[in-house]
């Protein structure tokens, strides 16, 4: 990057991923630019950007206009090595023109695998992060903890890296222990997970797909004497960096969360994570389950399992990615709602019966299949939002006051991204259902050889048998 070139790297959780962007801040002069998705992980980055001495700040939704204005003018004078922002910022013509008037040495995008796994459903933007790239003509460097060379592939078309060096670092993390075990009800689940944590000290986390199973949880484990919080993008913000400062300094032993919770967080002494269910892709399952352990010492890995929770998990895909002719239905009545200018309110009480649409769609799998229409080119916002979506926690798809809605309806692209999906769930059962060795199933997966036995996962120690 020192000398010019696009990069891409992709280390393990505790790799050094923000060295890589640190350095060059330091050594390259100018502004690096830096693109993150969440506005807990953007307030870490600039802390510890500051610890080592650089001059950092970020811009994001939840400040208020006038603070926005002070760091973009601190950026523009001069006065900062980096500045961290949402890719939905980007998007902002206001934003854009500033930048352009920077001098801007480098474009970070940091976890890019967001790029394929959030970026062709509800965050969009970032697979428009390469545009900005082309006006700024730095070098641009990708970093990521876990990506397939798919994955790889698609980062780099999409953020039109030229001939970019390539650093892939071992997936392998030998001092983890992995298990899946049998489900069954939540109650079950939980109080299996209460009997693990209890005999396995130290810091965890437990995943659970929703809020309402975070709360559950928690209260199950916490009515049993642990010391437990729940985090979820339900939560108000003070309230879930109350949490994770509890648990970053020990006051919390274990967290039950969402996979809001997790990303950029540097604790090295978690001693276990435990999954619920498991995510709906191995890539989310292993970049989650691979905060344990950090310090290298043995930790523990362990998911519940169980044939029906592919339900759960083509449930996930039907609201992002609905079925053909779920997309079908929407466009038809869409295309009812609209006037002759093709443009439809995307408001309940706007039209009696778009509240009825309303009401079908948008509260079960409507936001999903207004984004995957606009995927397609068959609907498009009508600007009118001056602030970006998506720095939070829990961004939600299209929701402007308007949409342009196209006669015509090509759901290629549609059922290639419905496909893929299911083929990760697919993935998923198939490593939770195998017979051999997890790890090696792990490490395969990754396109990485390991040993026919690890020695140390429930395969091949008999473990929870």
């Amino acid at each position: 990057m020192l000398r010019g070139r696009d990069a891409l790297g992709v280390l393990p959780t505790g790799g050094g991923k923000s060295v890589c962007y640190q350095v060059p801040a330091l050594a390259l002069g100018g502004l690096t630019l830096v693109v993150t998705p969440l506005v807990s992980l953007m307030e870490d980055q600039v802390g510890r950007a500051r610890a080592v001495g650089l001059r950092a700040d970020y811009m994001s939704a939840t400040q208020g206009t006038g603070a926005k204005r002070v760091v973009l003018e601190r950026a523009r004078a001069g006065c900062l090595d980096m500045l961290f922002v949402a890719p939905e910022r980007l998007e902002l013509d206001g934003f854009r023109r500033a930048v352009r008037g920077m001098d801007v040495r480098l474009l970070a995008v940091d976890e890019a695998h967001c790029i394929s796994e959030w970026g062709h459903d509800f965050r969009p933007a970032y697979r428009r992060i390469g545009s900005i790239g082309g006006e700024l003509g730095c070098p641009t460097l990708a970093l990521t903890a876990t990506a397939t060379r798919a994955v790889r592939e698609d980062v780099t078309a999409s953020l039109s890296l030229w001939r970019p060096l390539e650093v892939v670092r071992s997936f392998d993390r030998p001092n983890l222990a992995w298990s899946v075990l049998q489900g069954g009800a939540l109650s079950a689940r939980t109080v299996r997970t209460y009997r693990l944590l209890r005999r396995s000290p130290g810091p965890a986390i437990v995943y659970a797909p929703t809020r309402r199973a975070v709360e559950l949880v928690r209260d199950g484990l916490a009515g049993r004497g642990l010391s437990t919080e729940a985090y979820h993008a339900g939560l108000p913000g003070p309230e879930r960096s109350r949490v994770q400062a509890a648990f970053m300094e020990g006051r919390c032993r274990v967290v039950v969360a969402t996979n809001a919770f997790g990303m950029g967080i540097d604790k090295a002494d978690v001693r276990s994570v435990v999954h619920i269910h498991l995510p709906g892709t191995l890539e989310s399952y292993y970049q989650e389950a691979g905060r344990a352990g950090r310090d290298e010492s043995p930790a523990s890995c362990v998911a519940f399992h169980d044939r029906a929770d592919r339900r759960l998990a083509v449930s996930f895909v039907d609201r992002t990615h609905p079925s053909t002719w779920a997309l079908r239905k929407l466009h038809r009545r869409l295309r009812g709602l609209a006037g002759r200018d093709s443009l439809v309110r995307i408001d309940p009480g706007a039209h009696p019966a778009y509240a009825s649409l309303f009401e079908e769609w948008l509260a079960g799998t409507g936001v999903g299949g207004l984004a995957a229409l606009e995927r397609v080119g068959a609907v498009r916002d009508v600007p009118g939002s001056t602030e970006p979506r998506g720095t939070g926690a829990a961004a939600a798809g299209s929701q402007a006051g308007r949409l342009f809605v196209r006669r015509r309806l090509d759901l290629a692209l549609a059922n290639r991204l419905r496909g893929h999906a299911l083929r990760g769930v697919d993935a998923v059962q198939r490593y939770a259902r195998g017979r051999g060795c997890r790890r090696q199933a792990l490490l395969g997966y990754f396109g990485e050889k390991a040993p026919a036995r690890c020695g140390n996962c429930d395969r091949c120690t008999q473990r929870f048998s």
